[in-house]
């Protein structure tokens, strides 16, 4: 019997509870409604952008994101509307929200560094809610933070989260989580980092292992997962989350083999703010696979598999990243 619900009923930390499962949506899609950052952080390819004379800034345009809307998130189960810039560099980001929540997608996420978050932003979040809000924070110490995420002042994050907590009162949501950069320069705060996840209301924290992009000198960064070192510290970690009542999603410490079935290919698609396409967040973003200005998402989303060569897939980080540097081009 067990078996048989499973197939019909889903539950996620991202929308809690359980509810039928939408055999109709079955895509996460991650999106960029602009390609404009505030901050230039140590490990991120933004770096590159300022010096890029080939770059255009721009925002998603209206007309692209309701037809996103009407071709793309009925199909999907999540989307999120930030995946490697800052959502409220947009001004627009407010009428995304809304049209986000209206579109009827179970899983709504936004990623943010927090900075902008601002208290009209805040109420933004509470008019129109994500389900969550993922807010990147990559040190309990405002020094770490700030070395890490390009001078962010952590303690101007700390107060807009709790302006935002005070605006959302009872409301479910938008549940707050943490997302961390696990790198050597945070490891050993890791543990004070639930504490902070505890003390300005966040719900969840979630560690992601740190991707060495090619030009960032940050191969040198990356965490050996199984070293005792930090399996001392992530369980300290996991015992103050447990304590504490804060879900901790910690590094998955096994990496896809070269060649191996690819996770992403039929389930995730990341489209840019100028509708570009792409068939996963890894991709590389020179060689799209269409673009929503010229065609419809079906027709794009179908050749999808005519593009998948080893050369294609050669720097994916889960193949890579814990080797050597992995080619960005964003």
């Amino acid at each position: 019997m067990r078996k048989l619900l499973s197939r019909w009923l889903v539950r996620s930390p991202r929308f809690p509870g359980v509810a039928l499962r939408d055999p109709g949506r079955r895509l996460t899609v991650r999106m960029d409604t602009t390609n404009h950052c505030n901050l230039r952080c140590s490990m991120c390819p933004m770096r590159f952008s300022d010096s890029d004379p080939l770059r255009k800034w721009l925002h998603m345009d209206r007309r692209l994101f309701l037809k996103v809307r009407e071709q793309v998130f009925p199909r999907a189960a999540v989307v999120g509307l930030s995946c490697g810039a800052e959502p409220f560099c947009n001004p627009g980001i407010g009428e995304c929200l809304k049209s986000l929540l209206e579109s009827g997608v179970p899983g709504r996420e936004l990623v943010t560094n927090g900075t902008l978050l601002n208290r009209d932003n805040a109420a933004l979040l509470v008019r129109h809610p994500p389900t969550t809000l993922f807010v990147s924070i990559d040190g309990a110490r405002p020094e770490t933070h700030a070395a890490i995420r390009g001078g962010a002042d952590l303690k101007t994050i700390e107060a807009n989260l709790r302006e935002l907590s005070r605006l959302r009162g009872r409301r479910r949501f938008p549940v707050v989580a943490l997302s961390t950069t696990l790198q050597k320069a945070n490891l050993k705060e890791i543990p004070d980092l639930v504490a902070l996840a505890a003390d300005i209301g966040a719900s969840a924290m979630g560690l992601v292992q740190l991707v060495p992009y090619m030009g960032l000198s940050t191969l040198g960064s990356v965490v050996d997962l199984d070293s005792p070192e930090t399996m001392d510290i992530l369980g300290m970690a996991a015992d103050r989350a447990k304590r504490l009542g804060i879900t901790l999603t910690l590094p998955d410490r096994s990496e896809r083999a070269a060649g191996g079935p690819c996770p992403y290919l039929d389930s995730t698609v990341y489209l840019a703010p100028d509708g570009a396409v792409f068939p996963c967040p890894y991709w590389n973003t020179g060689n799209p696979i269409g673009n929503l200005n010229d065609e419809n998402f079906d027709t794009v989303w179908n050749r999808r598999h005519r593009y998948v060569t080893p050369e294609t897939c050669v720097d994916c980080p889960e193949v890579t990243s814990r080797s050597r540097e992995v080619r960005k081009d964003r």
